[in-house]
């Protein structure tokens, strides 16, 4: 079985402004790298063309009134907000990320690659149902879980968000809803943007105990992240028995990233990778999709990539890093103690 690329030359075409962080550069740094590891075209990987999706996909998730702002922004070049600038063509990308991102699900539920990568722009994972921000205009993860859920009868999801910064937007897209588990690991919201995913936000009616928060300290680095996916994320999945796995994969944790404040090296996204594919081979055939979110460190960003490529492909990544148990596990296994065994 192959994995998916999902690209299109028309990504770079996003451009935020100058000095802006999520620069078309970011993209042109990993398929430069994915080329170097001669990953791009290998007999194992396929790369797709994508289309974008329609505006009624986008409203399975947002509000039809946000839909139409960035329609009607993109048309006056007037932002979001201060981080999220628009420009005429914004729209038509945002739905073309979206796109992207749902013909990597559907490759990979219909059976023709057995994981796949977004690698798309711009990113998704800030945009709630009734707004954009954070660099982000349409959720493209969560338009794409809605639309297969639509069309593969699924019936139960696990998402796991490592970007540095929360995803408040995916968080609150499926905070009451059951049938998508969501685990996030990022910085502490007290010290960075946006400012949620505090532990005991664990999901409302009848989403309680489905939305799962892992704020690290900053300087939290490999070990903490081993000790959070052996003690949280490996238990979880068991007991929720997800028939995909669905990964916003931001790079921004890296050691020197410039927006962030965690250690994270570029060799441990091959080994979370490791755990989500693991889990999936277990669980549900092995079915994984990665849609790219952040990271600023182009060339960092180009080597987790990379990495998490090749895990996919079916190299195992070696690792010596010892689990960390931290009072942030302790605390969380407190409050999720009515929802789960941990």
């Amino acid at each position: 079985m192959t994995t998916a690329l999902v690209y299109s030359e028309k990504y770079l075409e996003h451009n935020p402004g100058e000095g802006h962080p999520e620069r078309p550069e970011r993209l042109k740094a990993i398929v430069d790298a994915l080329k170097r590891a001669k990953l791009w075209g290998a007999p194992k990987v396929k790369v797709i063309e994508p289309k974008p999706t329609k505006r009624e996909d986008i409203e399975l998730v947002h509000d039809p009134s946000h839909v139409e702002l960035v329609e009607r922004l993109s048309k006056f070049e007037k932002p979001l907000d201060g981080d999220t600038p628009v420009r005429k063509n914004t729209y038509e990308l945002a739905l073309l990320a979206a796109g992207g991102t749902i013909d990597a699900g559907r490759v990979v539920l219909s059976g023709d690659a057995l994981n796949a990568f977004a690698l798309v722009r711009p990113p998704g994972h800030h945009a709630t149902q009734a707004r954009g921000g954070g660099f982000c205009y349409f959720n493209n993860l969560a338009v794409m879980i809605e639309r297969l859920k639509r069309e593969f009868k699924l019936r139960r999801v696990f998402i796991l968000d490592f970007d540095a910064h929360h995803g408040n937007g995916t968080q609150n897209i499926f905070y009451d809803d059951p049938s998508v588990l969501y685990m996030s690991l990022h910085q502490d919201p007290l010290t960075l943007y946006p400012g949620t995913g505090f532990i005991d936000e664990v999901g409302s009616g009848e989403g309680n105990g489905y939305t799962v928060n892992v704020p690290l300290p900053p300087e939290s680095g490999d070990a903490e992240y081993m000790g959070a996916m052996k003690e949280i994320f490996v238990p979880l999945t068991e007991q929720f028995k997800p028939e995909l796995f669905a990964v916003s994969a931001g790079f921004d944790a890296y050691v020197d990233d410039p927006l962030t404040q965690l250690r994270l090296s570029t060799l441990a996204y091959g080994w979370l990778t490791r755990f989500v594919v693991e889990q999936a081979e277990r669980l549900c055939k092995g079915r994984v999709v990665f849609v790219l979110e952040g990271g600023y460190v182009p060339d960092a960003l180009a080597e987790g990539v990379v990495n998490v490529a090749k895990t996919l492909t079916g190299e195992k990544p070696s690792t010596s890093v010892e689990p960390r148990r931290t009072s942030v596990i302790d605390e969380l296994k407190r409050v999720l103690s009515s929802y789960w065994k941990l």
